[in-house]
């Protein structure tokens, strides 16, 4: 019995080629034989990409493989696009084998470990020598299924993590994204079932000049900049009029290739836009080098798109577009208006970012026309601000009634690791931007107003200029009262417990990540120190007792002795006695 599928009245696989019947010879000629179809396994769900073996399965269009959702189904913001071009995920074991050539440690060398256990998530592997090009069609036999070949996969970090190898250059992430071998998408043309061993057979080919490794190396390859591979971005080395071509085509799949293709169109006109550097030795004045909302590729970590300019108001921040601290109904319910006001505005420093760039980071951004093209931190704003900041600063924005107010350092997530390709742990982009506050700071909004690139800040309140963030942060999470802490990405306290009261008495810090985590640090030292206190009244009472014992225990002795003094006393005045008697 076939499970019941998803089903979308609304979504419609890509028009019918024209080119069947120009393309009759494929049939029976280029075949790929399935090897294993796999659904996702429920039972062991908290990795990731687990997948379980299945003899076989039915595939419909948009969901693909019937009682198994993945990320294009089961992600609600995802399922809204309605990325049917993405249905069902191919691998073939060709790749697995030339990936193994990496000699990744973890990574399966033999043909049976690789159906045992995939590590792509996909759910066909086949048996393919053959080149596979877009919008090829593909056939099963002895079944009405039929798919298209509609982008290659476009790898994330979580690719690494699966195979557990390095994040950066040396990780399978950087070896399969500009050479095709992560596997392939298509969408269902017409539903059916496929089976083990079942054959796929080529019955069309539109566009063989367009191989999935040929479409890899112009996006990912790296040949409009060199750095972009490094850094797995795409770019584009190649005329216009392919570009558009490519865009224009039918069967190409939206995440991952259409979106790229046009945030590079995008970047290629900001990229002629001077930066509006602030050039005065003044440093209560900064100057806006980048307004940012939500951008379109939905599969990047913390996606942003640069506006040119965008109005601000209280608690939500930016006009039109969502962030975590607005779209999260878990935190929205946990914390008043009040409270997620302090996070309304997100804002990074170029200062901060030239720091880190001299730090080592192998997959950062190496210039300030990168960091503007492509924020790394999920901000809102980049100004150019050669002062320090501290809690409390009220910024006024020249020829707007915008005021916004420095409510804390922003502590940084997985996401920043995950955004450019760092490794987790200390030696990682977090947790050196935790300790030192250059993972930028929140603000709230003081005044609503429009802010736009080139805007002026200037600085008309610090009420508090020796808590700079970088002091801040120190603080808290810079392992001061706990070195393990800064390992772990939490906070501790080694400083006077006058000083945390202080603090926690500010009326600007933020309450979430800060106040929050103050007060649970402050919990700690008071339970430790109520421990401490028992313990020291425990031995008190334990010495006391001691002592009582040690007296009672002399007492019988003392008596003995007193009882053998006096006999002997007695004794001898007998014997004196007796001695002197007439």
């Amino acid at each position: 019995m076939v499970p019941k599928p998803y089903i979308d009245t609304d979504y419609r696989p890509s028009s019918p080629s024209s080119f069947t019947s120009s393309y009759s010879s494929y049939d029976g000629d280029k075949k790929q034989r399935v090897l294993g179809i796999y659904g996702r396994n429920h039972e062991d769900d908290n990795g990731y990409m687990k997948r379980k073996r299945i003899q076989g399965g039915h595939f419909v269009p948009f969901q693909g493989l019937v009682g198994n959702d993945f990320w294009h189904i089961y992600d609600a913001d995802i399922k809204k696009k309605k990325f049917g071009d993405r249905a069902v995920l191919l691998q073939s074991i060709q790749n697995y084998r030339k990936v193994s050539l990496a000699n990744f440690k973890n990574f399966p060398s033999e043909d049976k470990e690789v159906l045992q256990d995939p590590r792509f998530g996909e759910q066909v592997i086949v048996d393919c020598d053959d080149d596979i090009c877009l919008g090829d069609v593909y056939e099963v036999t002895g079944s009405s299924l039929k798919l298209r070949v509609t982008a290659p996969r476009k790898t994330t970090r979580e690719l690494d993590i699966k195979n557990k190898t390095k994040a950066g250059l040396d990780g399978i992430c950087h070896l399969v994204t500009g050479t095709s071998l992560a596997g392939w998408f298509c969408e269902v043309l017409c539903e059916g079932s496929m089976n083990e061993l079942s054959e796929l057979v080529l019955v069309e080919r539109p566009l063989p000049q367009w191989t999935l490794n040929e479409l890899a190396k112009a996006i990912y390859g790296g040949e409009g900049d060199p750095s972009a591979t490094r850094r797995c971005k795409p770019s584009w080395g190649r005329s216009a009029e392919e570009l558009e071509v490519l865009l224009a085509l039918p069967y190409l799949a939206e995440c991952g290739w259409k979106q790229k293709l046009r945030t590079i169109k995008r970047q290629n006109i900001e990229r002629q836009q001077p930066i509006p550097y602030f050039t005065s030795s003044n440093s209560s004045v900064a100057s806006i080098l980048g307004v940012y909302g939500r951008g379109d590729d939905l599969d990047e970590y913390m996606p942003r798109s640069q506006v040119q300019s965008a109005t601000f108001t209280q608690v939500k921040g930016m006009k039109n577009h969502s962030f975590w601290h607005d779209y999260d109904e878990d935190h929205k319910k946990n914390y008043e208006r009040l409270v997620r006001n302090q996070r309304a505005i997100l804002v990074q420093t170029i200062q901060n970012y030239r720091r880190i760039m001299e730090s080592g980071f192998e997959c950062f951004p190496e210039t300030d026309m990168q960091v503007i093209l492509d924020p790394c931190f999920g901000e809102q704003l980049i100004i150019d601000c050669p002062g320090d900041i501290c809690i409390g600063d009220v910024f006024a924005i020249t020829g707007s009634t915008a005021k916004i107010r420095v409510t804390s350092p922003r502590k940084p997530c997985s996401e920043v690791d995950n955004k450019n390709h760092a490794v987790y742990g200390r030696k990682g982009l977090r947790i050196f931007t935790l300790s030192t506050a250059m993972a930028g700071f929140f603000c709230s909004v003081e005044s609503e107003g429009k802010l736009e690139k080139g805007s002026k800040f200037e600085l008309v309140e610090r009420p508090y200029p020796k808590l700079t963030l970088l002091e801040i942060a120190k603080a808290i999470y810079g392992g001061e009262g706990d070195e393990k802490a800064l390992g772990r990405g939490t906070g501790s306290w080694g400083r006077p417990i006058e000083e945390l009261h202080e603090l926690l008495d500010n009326p600007y810090l933020a309450e979430i990540e800060f106040k929050d985590e103050l007060r649970s640090i402050l919990k700690k030292i008071e339970r430790k120190n109520k421990k401490a206190s028992v313990s020291v009244r425990n031995n008190a009472i334990s010495l006391r007792n001691l002592k009582f014992e040690f007296k009672s225990a002399w007492i019988p002795l003392i008596l003995a002795f007193m009882i053998a003094t006096i006999s002997c006393l007695m004794l001898m005045g007998q014997d004196i006695r007796s001695r002197t008697a007439p």
